[in-house]
């Protein structure tokens, strides 16, 4: 061990240009540095005087600076890998080790000047910044994306011809492969490809040889301490070599130890790791790196079969759970006893697992700590992070924690978790409790939000009801926090008679409203109509803002199916319950395809409006399991929201060119598309700009479809108050009843006329406003006995 001190300039890690341009900076002047997460680590380093902290500016764009590499045997840089007992370790890397990393690489993939290259790891990472320092020896360009790893991006850039060259781990490269189709064609432009050394199949690697099939791919296998130790050229690779993760090239050595681990010796290895006690060698006395992961060989090539230990790989950032649980440890009170374990995840390799001994309220202290550690050694571990309560942390009789139980344990709860969706109303005593009572027949988990759940425009009325009834006021965008982020709302506000009561909730009661007084003829809001629109506008808007995050999220379109469920099956019984009293069968009603045919062609009652709702929500869902419509929302959701309203018009006027639907008032999908398009731009609307837009863009066409007339107006108006008015405040009982009306739109509407019917025949004549009344009130009815029904079902089956 040498006890020396070393000098160096700290470096806080940005994703920026401008941080690879002082990071070259230092290596120019002979000056070691520090890569830390922010001023105050700096400050607090141990083995290290920094003399300085450097925390560079943001920019992405391109870099075309030229370094040539750095032969010198002297320290370069330290990267920090995470801390043990509170106290921060690191690798201490030369410029030696750098300069053979890169000439190793430069040589595989035989890299000239021309390269021009995506970087899609951040610089932060020592694969990113490796990808950097080798582009620069040779005098290539480097471009470092604004929104980081942006396929759409990559395909534009790749078919102009901007960029030649791509760097990204395996976790990246699944998105892509994911949706082929988006780089398409494009793919034959790429020339220059490296892969960073998370687990890859070879299946998953063929894929990605097929989808770039010009370019020189090679993935490497190696650790911060030995970069770059092994190298696998995909792209003239066999099938059974393409499992492996290649061979050592120059002077790189690797060997297995007597138990499989592998080991590796070279150039390029660090010789130290430093801490409070100053330089400890790495290298046995031969030079040889003993790792933690297990491998074999098979004709020169070497094949990783796993970890020894209980690393975690999240995404290609490797979390060792010893250092993680001192990071959590430092954030909770003294004695909490937690630990971390590592569960699969389909996306990102590895998820994080934190076992906290507390009751599930303190596990939310925990979640919060444990976001906190992650995102200071730099992961964003979103969905991959899960924090389970335990009676008891399982150790060994020597006091190590049983990793293996606690994943074990975890995956026995993921499966046979049951939603607890038989929740009645008089068991509700927690937000967690409430999500599953108004949530039946899902599975429910502290981490789920009311988005994650596939909550819409109905659910977010109802559930927005039950929470202000219990636990008073809700706080804002509450629909993205979880049950245990809302359990800490609980209580912290002052009690209040007001509410807020959202615009769009007040737009669906009064609209509701209007269809029905039209209907019993208790007042005529408009002779030119209009709210039928208006109520197909806030589906879209519904969509756009509730559902469409999730769906983006995790790329499934369950969220959309399970509202077409929601709506589908109360209105198939109605009309089966409406068919069986009237005795007039059809099939084209039960099948909610009636709304196609000319009404006066058919016998019963009429629920069109419901029918193209649901084809709406399901040509929504086809459009949304495209990839690439995702990833457009995704990046550009005003744009994408715009263009779509743009192509339903275009679709619209094509259909009606050559089959003009006047037969059935025009009573289909495509004819409404427009204003379910325009709710969706009215979500997009964030910012005045957008927002000015969104208003033109609903003047014009309200302007176009009804010209100066009352409906126009209408519909003007409330696209004016849903972009500029969020909530109003009310007292609380205004809010209850016009919400309950709200949320019993849909069986309202199903019920009215039926209502209005029994009304006449009771009284012998009509009586506008009793109808009205009497219709709102048994929609709500309905709507409450149904959800009860469900409920009920859902306990008898379970």
């Amino acid at each position: 061990m040498n006890t020396l001190n070393l000098q160096a300039t700290a470096v806080v890690s940005r994703n920026s240009i401008a941080f690879v341009a002082q990071v070259f900076a230092l290596y120019e002047m002979r000056r070691p540095l520090v890569t830390v997460a922010s001023e105050a680590q700096a400050a607090n380093l141990s083995g290290i005087t920094v003399d300085r902290c450097i925390t560079p500016p943001e920019q992405s764009g391109w870099f075309d600076a030229q370094h040539a590499l750095i032969h010198d045997d002297l320290p370069a840089q330290v990267t920090y890998t995470s801390g043990t007992e509170g106290q921060p370790k690191g690798i201490l890397l030369t410029y030696a080790n750098l300069a053979d990393a890169a000439e190793r690489i430069i040589e595989q993939m035989q890299m000239t000047a021309e390269i021009r290259e995506y970087v899609g790891v951040p610089a932060t990472f020592s694969f990113g910044l490796g990808r950097y320092r080798a582009i620069s020896a040779v005098g290539g360009r480097a471009y470092m994306p604004p929104r980081g790893f942006d396929p759409l991006e990559i395909a534009r850039m790749l078919a102009a011809g901007e960029i030649n060259a791509l760097s990204a781990v395996p976790t990246l490269l699944r998105i892509l492969l994911a949706s082929p189709q988006v780089i398409g064609e494009a793919g034959k432009h790429l020339r220059w490809m490296e892969i960073g050394s998370q687990h890859m199949t070879a299946e998953e690697k063929r894929r990605i040889r097929e989808l770039f099939p010009n370019a020189l791919i090679v993935q490497h296998y190696g650790l911060t301490e030995a970069s770059r130790s092994t190298f696998l050229q995909i792209s003239g690779a066999s099938m059974d070599s393409l499992a492996s993760v290649g061979r050592p090239v120059g002077r790189t050595e690797v060997q297995l130890s007597a138990d499989n681990r592998i080991r590796i010796r070279g150039p390029h290895v660090a010789k130290s790791r430093i801490d409070g006690d100053g330089l400890h060698d790495l290298r046995d006395a031969e030079g040889w790196l003993q790792t933690n992961d297990l491998g074999h060989m098979s004709d020169g090539y070497l094949f990783f079969d796993g970890r020894a230990d209980d690393l975690i790989n999240c995404g290609g950032l490797k979390v060792v759970p010893d250092l993680l649980e001192v990071r959590i440890r430092s954030r909770l009170e003294p004695g909490t006893q937690i630990a971390v374990a590592k569960v699969p995840d389909a996306q990102r390799g590895d998820g994080v697992l934190v076992a906290a001994q507390t009751d599930a309220s303190g596990t939310a202290r925990v979640r919060e700590a444990s976001v906190a550690a992650l995102r200071e050694i730099g992961l964003e571990a979103g969905s991959s992070l899960h924090i389970m309560s335990v009676d008891a942390i399982p150790v060994t009789g020597t006091g190590k924690v049983q990793r293996s139980i606690l994943a074990a344990q975890f995956a026995s709860q993921q499966s046979t978790i049951s939603n607890d969706g038989n929740v009645s109303a008089g068991e509700v005593n927690d937000v967690l409790s409430l999500f599953r009572h108004e949530f039946p027949g899902q599975t429910v988990r502290p981490e789920d939000t009311f988005a994650s759940l596939g909550g819409d425009s109905l659910h977010y009325i109802q559930f927005s009801l039950a929470f202000e009834q219990r636990f008073g006021q809700l706080p804002n965008s509450w629909e993205q926090l979880s049950a245990t982020e809302l359990q800490r709302h609980v209580g912290v506000s002052e009690k209040s008679i007001w509410r807020r009561l959202e615009s769009v909730t007040l737009g669906r009661a009064f609209f509701m409203i209007c269809i029905v007084a039209l209907h019993t003829n208790a007042f005529i809001y408009s002779s030119n109509w209009g709210a039928a629109y208006f109520l197909v506008l806030l589906a879209g808007y519904s969509v756009a803002r509730w559902q469409l995050p999730e769906i983006i999220r995790t790329g499934s379109v369950r969220t959309l199916l399970g509202t077409v469920r929601y709506v589908a099956i109360p209105a198939v019984i109605m009309v089966a319950v409406m068919q069986v009293l009237t005795r007039r069968f059809e099939i084209m009603p039960l099948l909610l395809i009636s709304n196609f045919l000319d009404p006066h062609t058919l016998k019963g009652f009429l629920f069109y409006f419901i029918e193209f709702y649901i084809q709406l929500l399901l040509l929504a869902a086809l459009l949304f399991s495209f990839a690439f419509v995702r990833d457009a929302f995704r990046v550009r959701p005003m744009l994408s929201a715009v263009a779509l309203f743009v192509a339903v018009v275009a679709i619209d006027r094509t259909i009606e060119s050559f089959w003009n639907t006047d037969y059935n008032y025009h009573r289909v999908p495509w004819h409404y598309a427009w204003p379910f398009a325009l709710g969706m731009v009215l979500a997009a609307a964030n910012d005045m700009r957008t927002r000015a837009l969104a208003m033109a863009l609903s003047i014009g066409s309200v302007l176009v479809v009804w010209g100066l007339t009352s409906a126009a107006f209408y519909v003007a108006v409330g696209c004016a108050i849903v972009l500029f008015v969020r909530a109003f405040v009310v007292p609380a009982p205004a809010k209850v009843i016009v919400a309950e009306v709200a949320a019993a739109s849909m069986f309202i509407y199903l019920s009215h006329y039926q209502v209005i019917v029994i009304v006449g025949k009771v009284f012998g004549e009509h009586k506008p406003w009793l109808e009205l009344i009497l219709a709102v009130g048994v929609g709500i009815f309905l709507t409450r006995f149904y959800a009860w029904s469900e409920r009920r079902l859902l306990r008898l089956k379970s």
